[in-house]
């Protein structure tokens, strides 16, 4: 019986490691199978990923994105040397933080609660003021508002703002009060020295309304100068072609050229795969990188736990890996010559009409002191290209750029100063018609007339705005 036994197992093993090999060398190439879908890469967190992954060193860009209301705003707004006197301020807004974009896949949705209410009352008292003074004005204005003067339902809808965004709007519009209002240099302007525009968006009107209460708490909405644009980056079809035909043309072509170095890396199709994985969507239905990192971006600055689907989640580093390339990828777009055109040709109409009233004040034409502009990231981002610093980082929520007009008196004359300042920080020697003139931080106010009624054409070979969208390639 034992040589039998023996005689057994020198059959049998073999085939027990033969059938072992097989089976490895058949899940190998199983795994490797490029038509597969692979299982998204996890790092060492658990699944769900919850909010405590969201607060590492290697997550800060989730903190300047999210730009939390609970933080306090900073700036160089409105300081300056002795001598200077401040005439008029242009702010250019991004809306706070909102609930995320529509998408037809249920997939990407989330429920927020935009109705201020609970927490947010008792850890910014502020708020409670707000409401009241919002559903007082309301009540009297809401033939003339259509969205009412602040969001105020349980179901946020999409894309509309939050609470957190409407606290974000008041802390900046309280912060430039502080800057600006508080100083004896600098007499507060009444309801006939505003201007408010808005795009036909419930999210920047409610930043809008947001803003203007913290900037003056006691405004009489009543006598608002409210003014809503249908273009995104403010330009009024009254005096201008607002989507001429060089405009068009310049878009396609970026895109032609950001599909060709974008959508063919690794870390695209990698990122792509795991959101098919993760959503159980197909190539035509995953969201761009923006997209992406807007819904991530929802979850995390509301500190909701990211998705899942069974065991696969969405973790931190597919958030950062959407994050990164999409910098990287406006770094790229942000060297193209057509970009540049583009972002130039989208905002003058804009500049235009700043540097116009600019120049009305300093010879007494209007009084206009204060004039606001809520708009959207892509409004920030081309409005910051256009004057030459932006640095290829995504406009966070509640973004601002500051367009400051100064006059200092030297013997006898009166000389007028610009200055642009990006979430609080002196950005006027980047500006391509002030390098090398700054001086104190300012620029000679006729610098940045003359790039908008010629400079900023040269490139096109046009000498007007007209003439700059109608000449073709």
């Amino acid at each position: 019986m034992k040589s039998i036994t023996r005689i057994h197992w020198k059959l049998v093993l073999p085939l027990v490691l033969l059938a072992g090999t097989v089976i490895l060398v058949f899940f190998s190439h199983w795994t490797k199978d490029p038509g597969m879908i692979s299982v998204p890469h996890r790092s060492n967190e658990s699944c769900p990923v919850t909010p405590d992954h969201y607060h590492g060193d290697d997550m800060k860009f989730v903190t300047s994105y999210c730009n939390s209301p609970f933080q306090p705003v900073t700036g160089e707004e409105g300081n300056v040397p002795p001598g200077y006197k401040l005439m008029s301020v242009h702010v250019v807004i991004r809306h706070g933080d909102r609930a995320p974009m529509p998408n037809k896949n249920p997939a990407f949705k989330l429920n927020l609660n935009c109705k201020i209410t609970g927490e947010i009352l008792n850890k910014a008292p502020v708020m409670r003021d707000y409401v009241a003074t919002m559903k007082q004005n309301g009540a009297k204005l809401q033939s003339k508002f259509p969205f009412g003067l602040f969001p105020d339902n349980v179901n946020c809808q999409t894309a509309q703002l939050t609470s957190l965004g409407t606290l974000q709007h008041i802390n900046n519009g309280a912060f430039l009060k502080q800057r600006y209002n508080d100083k004896s240099t600098w007499t507060p302007p009444d309801a006939g020295e505003i201007l408010v525009f808005s795009t036909a968006r419930s999210r920047t009107f409610h930043s809008a309304m947001a803003f203007l209460y913290g900037y003056l708490p006691k405004f009489d909405f009543s006598a608002l100068k409210l003014k809503t644009e249908a273009d995104d980056m403010f330009c009024s079809t009254e005096q201008f072609e607002c989507l001429c035909p060089r405009m068009l043309r310049l878009r396609a072509a970026i895109v032609r050229k950001y599909k060709a170095v974008v959508d063919v890396t690794e870390l695209k199709k990698d990122i792509d795969r795991q959101i098919g994985e993760l959503f159980h969507v197909g190539q035509t239905e995953i969201l761009p990188l923006k997209g992406i990192m807007d819904f991530a971006m929802a979850h995390i600055c509301h500190n909701k736990t990211l998705p899942r689907n069974g065991e696969i989640c969405m973790d931190t580093k597919l958030v950062k890996d959407t994050v990164n390339l999409l910098h990287e990828s406006e770094k790229t777009i942000l060297h193209m010559a057509d970009y540049q055109k583009l972002s130039r040709l989208q905002m003058l109409p804009l500049l235009i009409k700043i540097a116009g009233r600019m120049q009305e004040l300093r010879a007494g034409l209007n009084k206009v002191k204060f004039v606001l502009y809520s708009g959207h990231d892509t409004t920030v981002r081309a409005l910051a290209t256009a004057l030459g610093f932006f640095d290829g980082v995504w406009p966070p929520y509640a973004s601002r750029i500051v367009f400051e007009l100064y006059s200092k008196t030297t013997n006898e004359a009166s000389l007028f100063y610009v200055r642009f300042l990006y979430n609080g920080k002196n950005v006027t020697h980047y500006a391509t018609f002030c390098m090398g003139y700054t001086v104190d931080g300012f620029c000679p106010l006729s610098h940045f007339v003359q790039f908008v009624q010629s400079d900023a054409f040269t490139d096109f070979k046009a000498t007007s705005y007209h003439e700059a969208c109608k000449t073709s390639f």
